[in-house]
């Protein structure tokens, strides 16, 4: 009984009350010492997919690797879950603390036989240090966990240092998401269209719905602020959820209005949480009965995250929505390093080219090469492209050249309001009936 009260029943490692103990007497001490928090990459996954036994023997299994590596220099626990916390306590310094850490990570990075499968996992770390940024344990845990969730919020498989500027950012992302919530309530957000135009003949062939946050107080919000937070919550799904209604609302109005081509497309973002979420196609179902709207008419943009994160979800769900008559883009495309991969594994329909190599056409030769190439790839293999943050006549002249299908940018038009597209879209058919 003893022993339970201070170890973990699964790993046999400290529990959080064992090493509280053990650790309030180095603090009496005053000596140096470093608190490592540390959580594995998208565990929840390999729980769903694999089972809760598999996960159970995979935390037995980092637990062995975690005491090969870390030896007679500290003390390990497991605090729940998929959480586990160090305390260094025979380290002199910063730099033979970080040098343990890349031996933790060097040994994860081996994979890991489960269930007859191999998985590989990353860890994402997060580190304090007594006395410099706490002399009381919660404290140090408390800026260890901040500190881990800068790593994941860098890209996980990652450490980082307690600053003291994470209190200030932990701060305002509270009080951000409050008042997202509070956004959602009043209404706050406005859908803004940005055209899409063919680089054959210049012609609109379609449009991307994108959100914006107008604040009471601080006025417009960009939504590079305010978006990776609500990912980070199921305000994202609210949001999804609240997009794809008010974008099919005005593209049914817009029916009305002008004679739509039937290869005229609504291209709507899709997160992750959105896609992998049970009621995703059921929502999506019900707001095309709701404004009698073609299935082929919108084109749902999912990024590579998605794809990295739940590549099986990724694909079924994929051909689910392809059978019912979606179009599929993967957006932000080439920034991933397993980009190609995803041409043939899933049923695309169009890639995005991310807007940081089209920025420097035709002068930097190394993006000229690889958009070139991602062009010739996917045109090969029967998928439309589509090059964003086109801004000049150099980078179109390019992409005519190379037989991009479609382009969107400031070069023919920022993104509008519902009204101002309504009008620039007036100006283009005039433009594409005089061509006629």
């Amino acid at each position: 009984m003893n022993f339970l009260a201070y170890h973990d029943e699964l790993t046999g490692l400290l529990n959080r009350r064992g090493i509280y103990k053990q650790v309030e007497d180095q603090i009496n001490k005053d000596l140096f010492f470093a608190t490592i928090l540390m959580d594995v990459d998208l565990f929840k996954d390999i729980n769903d997919h694999l089972g809760h036994a598999a996960g159970d023997t995979l935390l037995k299994l980092i637990t062995m690797r975690l005491e090969n590596t870390v030896k007679n220099s500290g003390l390990i626990a497991r605090l729940g879950g998929d959480e586990f916390l160090i305390c260094l306590t025979e380290m002199k310094n910063s730099a033979e603390v970080k040098e343990l850490i890349e031996d933790i990570q060097r040994e994860m990075k081996k994979p890991f036989k489960i269930e007859g499968q191999q998985k590989e996992i990353t860890l994402s770390m997060g580190i304090s240090y007594f006395p410099k940024d706490g002399e009381d344990y919660n404290i140090l845990i408390k800026h260890a966990d901040m500190a881990m969730y800068a790593a994941k919020k860098a890209g996980r498989n990652n450490y980082s240092e307690y600053r003291a500027a994470l209190e200030k950012e932990m701060l305002a992302k509270i009080t951000m998401y409050e008042e997202l919530k509070i956004a959602i309530e009043e209404e706050q957000f406005e859908l803004y269209y940005q055209p899409k135009h063919s680089v054959k003949d210049g012609d609109i062939i379609g449009v991307e719905a994108l959100i914006r946050w107008q604040h009471p107080k601080k006025g417009f919000v960009s939504p590079g602020d305010f978006i990776p937070l609500a990912e980070e919550t199921d305000i994202i799904i609210q949001l999804g959820n609240w997009i794809i209604n008010q974008a099919f609302r005005q593209f049914k109005e817009w029916e009305k209005e002008f004679p739509v081509p039937d290869s005229f497309q609504l291209s709507i973002n899709i997160s992750p949480k959105q896609f992998i979420a049970d009621n995703f196609i059921p929502l999506l179902l019900k707001n095309l009965g709701e404004f009698s709207i073609s299935p082929e008419k919108i084109d749902l943009e999912i990024t590579e995250n998605l794809a990295i994160e739940n590549t099986e979800l990724t694909r079924e769900k994929i051909s689910l929505l392809k059978d019912l008559g979606f179009q599929i883009t993967m957006d932000d495309f080439g920034t991933g390093y397993t980009s190609l991969t995803y041409l043939s594994k899933f049923a695309l329909d169009r890639i995005k080219i991310d807007q940081s190599f089209i920025r420097d056409l035709p002068y930097n030769n190394s993006h000229v090469a690889i958009v070139q190439s991602l062009v010739s790839v996917a045109k090969n293999l029967g998928i439309k492209v589509t090059a964003e943050g086109v801004e000049t006549t150099g980078q179109l002249q390019c992409l005519y050249e190379w037989e991009c299908d479609e382009v969107q940018g400031f070069l023919y038009s920022k993104p509008l309001s519902s009204i101002g597209f309504t009008n620039y879209w007036h100006k283009m058919i005039c433009v594409q009936g005089n061509k006629d």
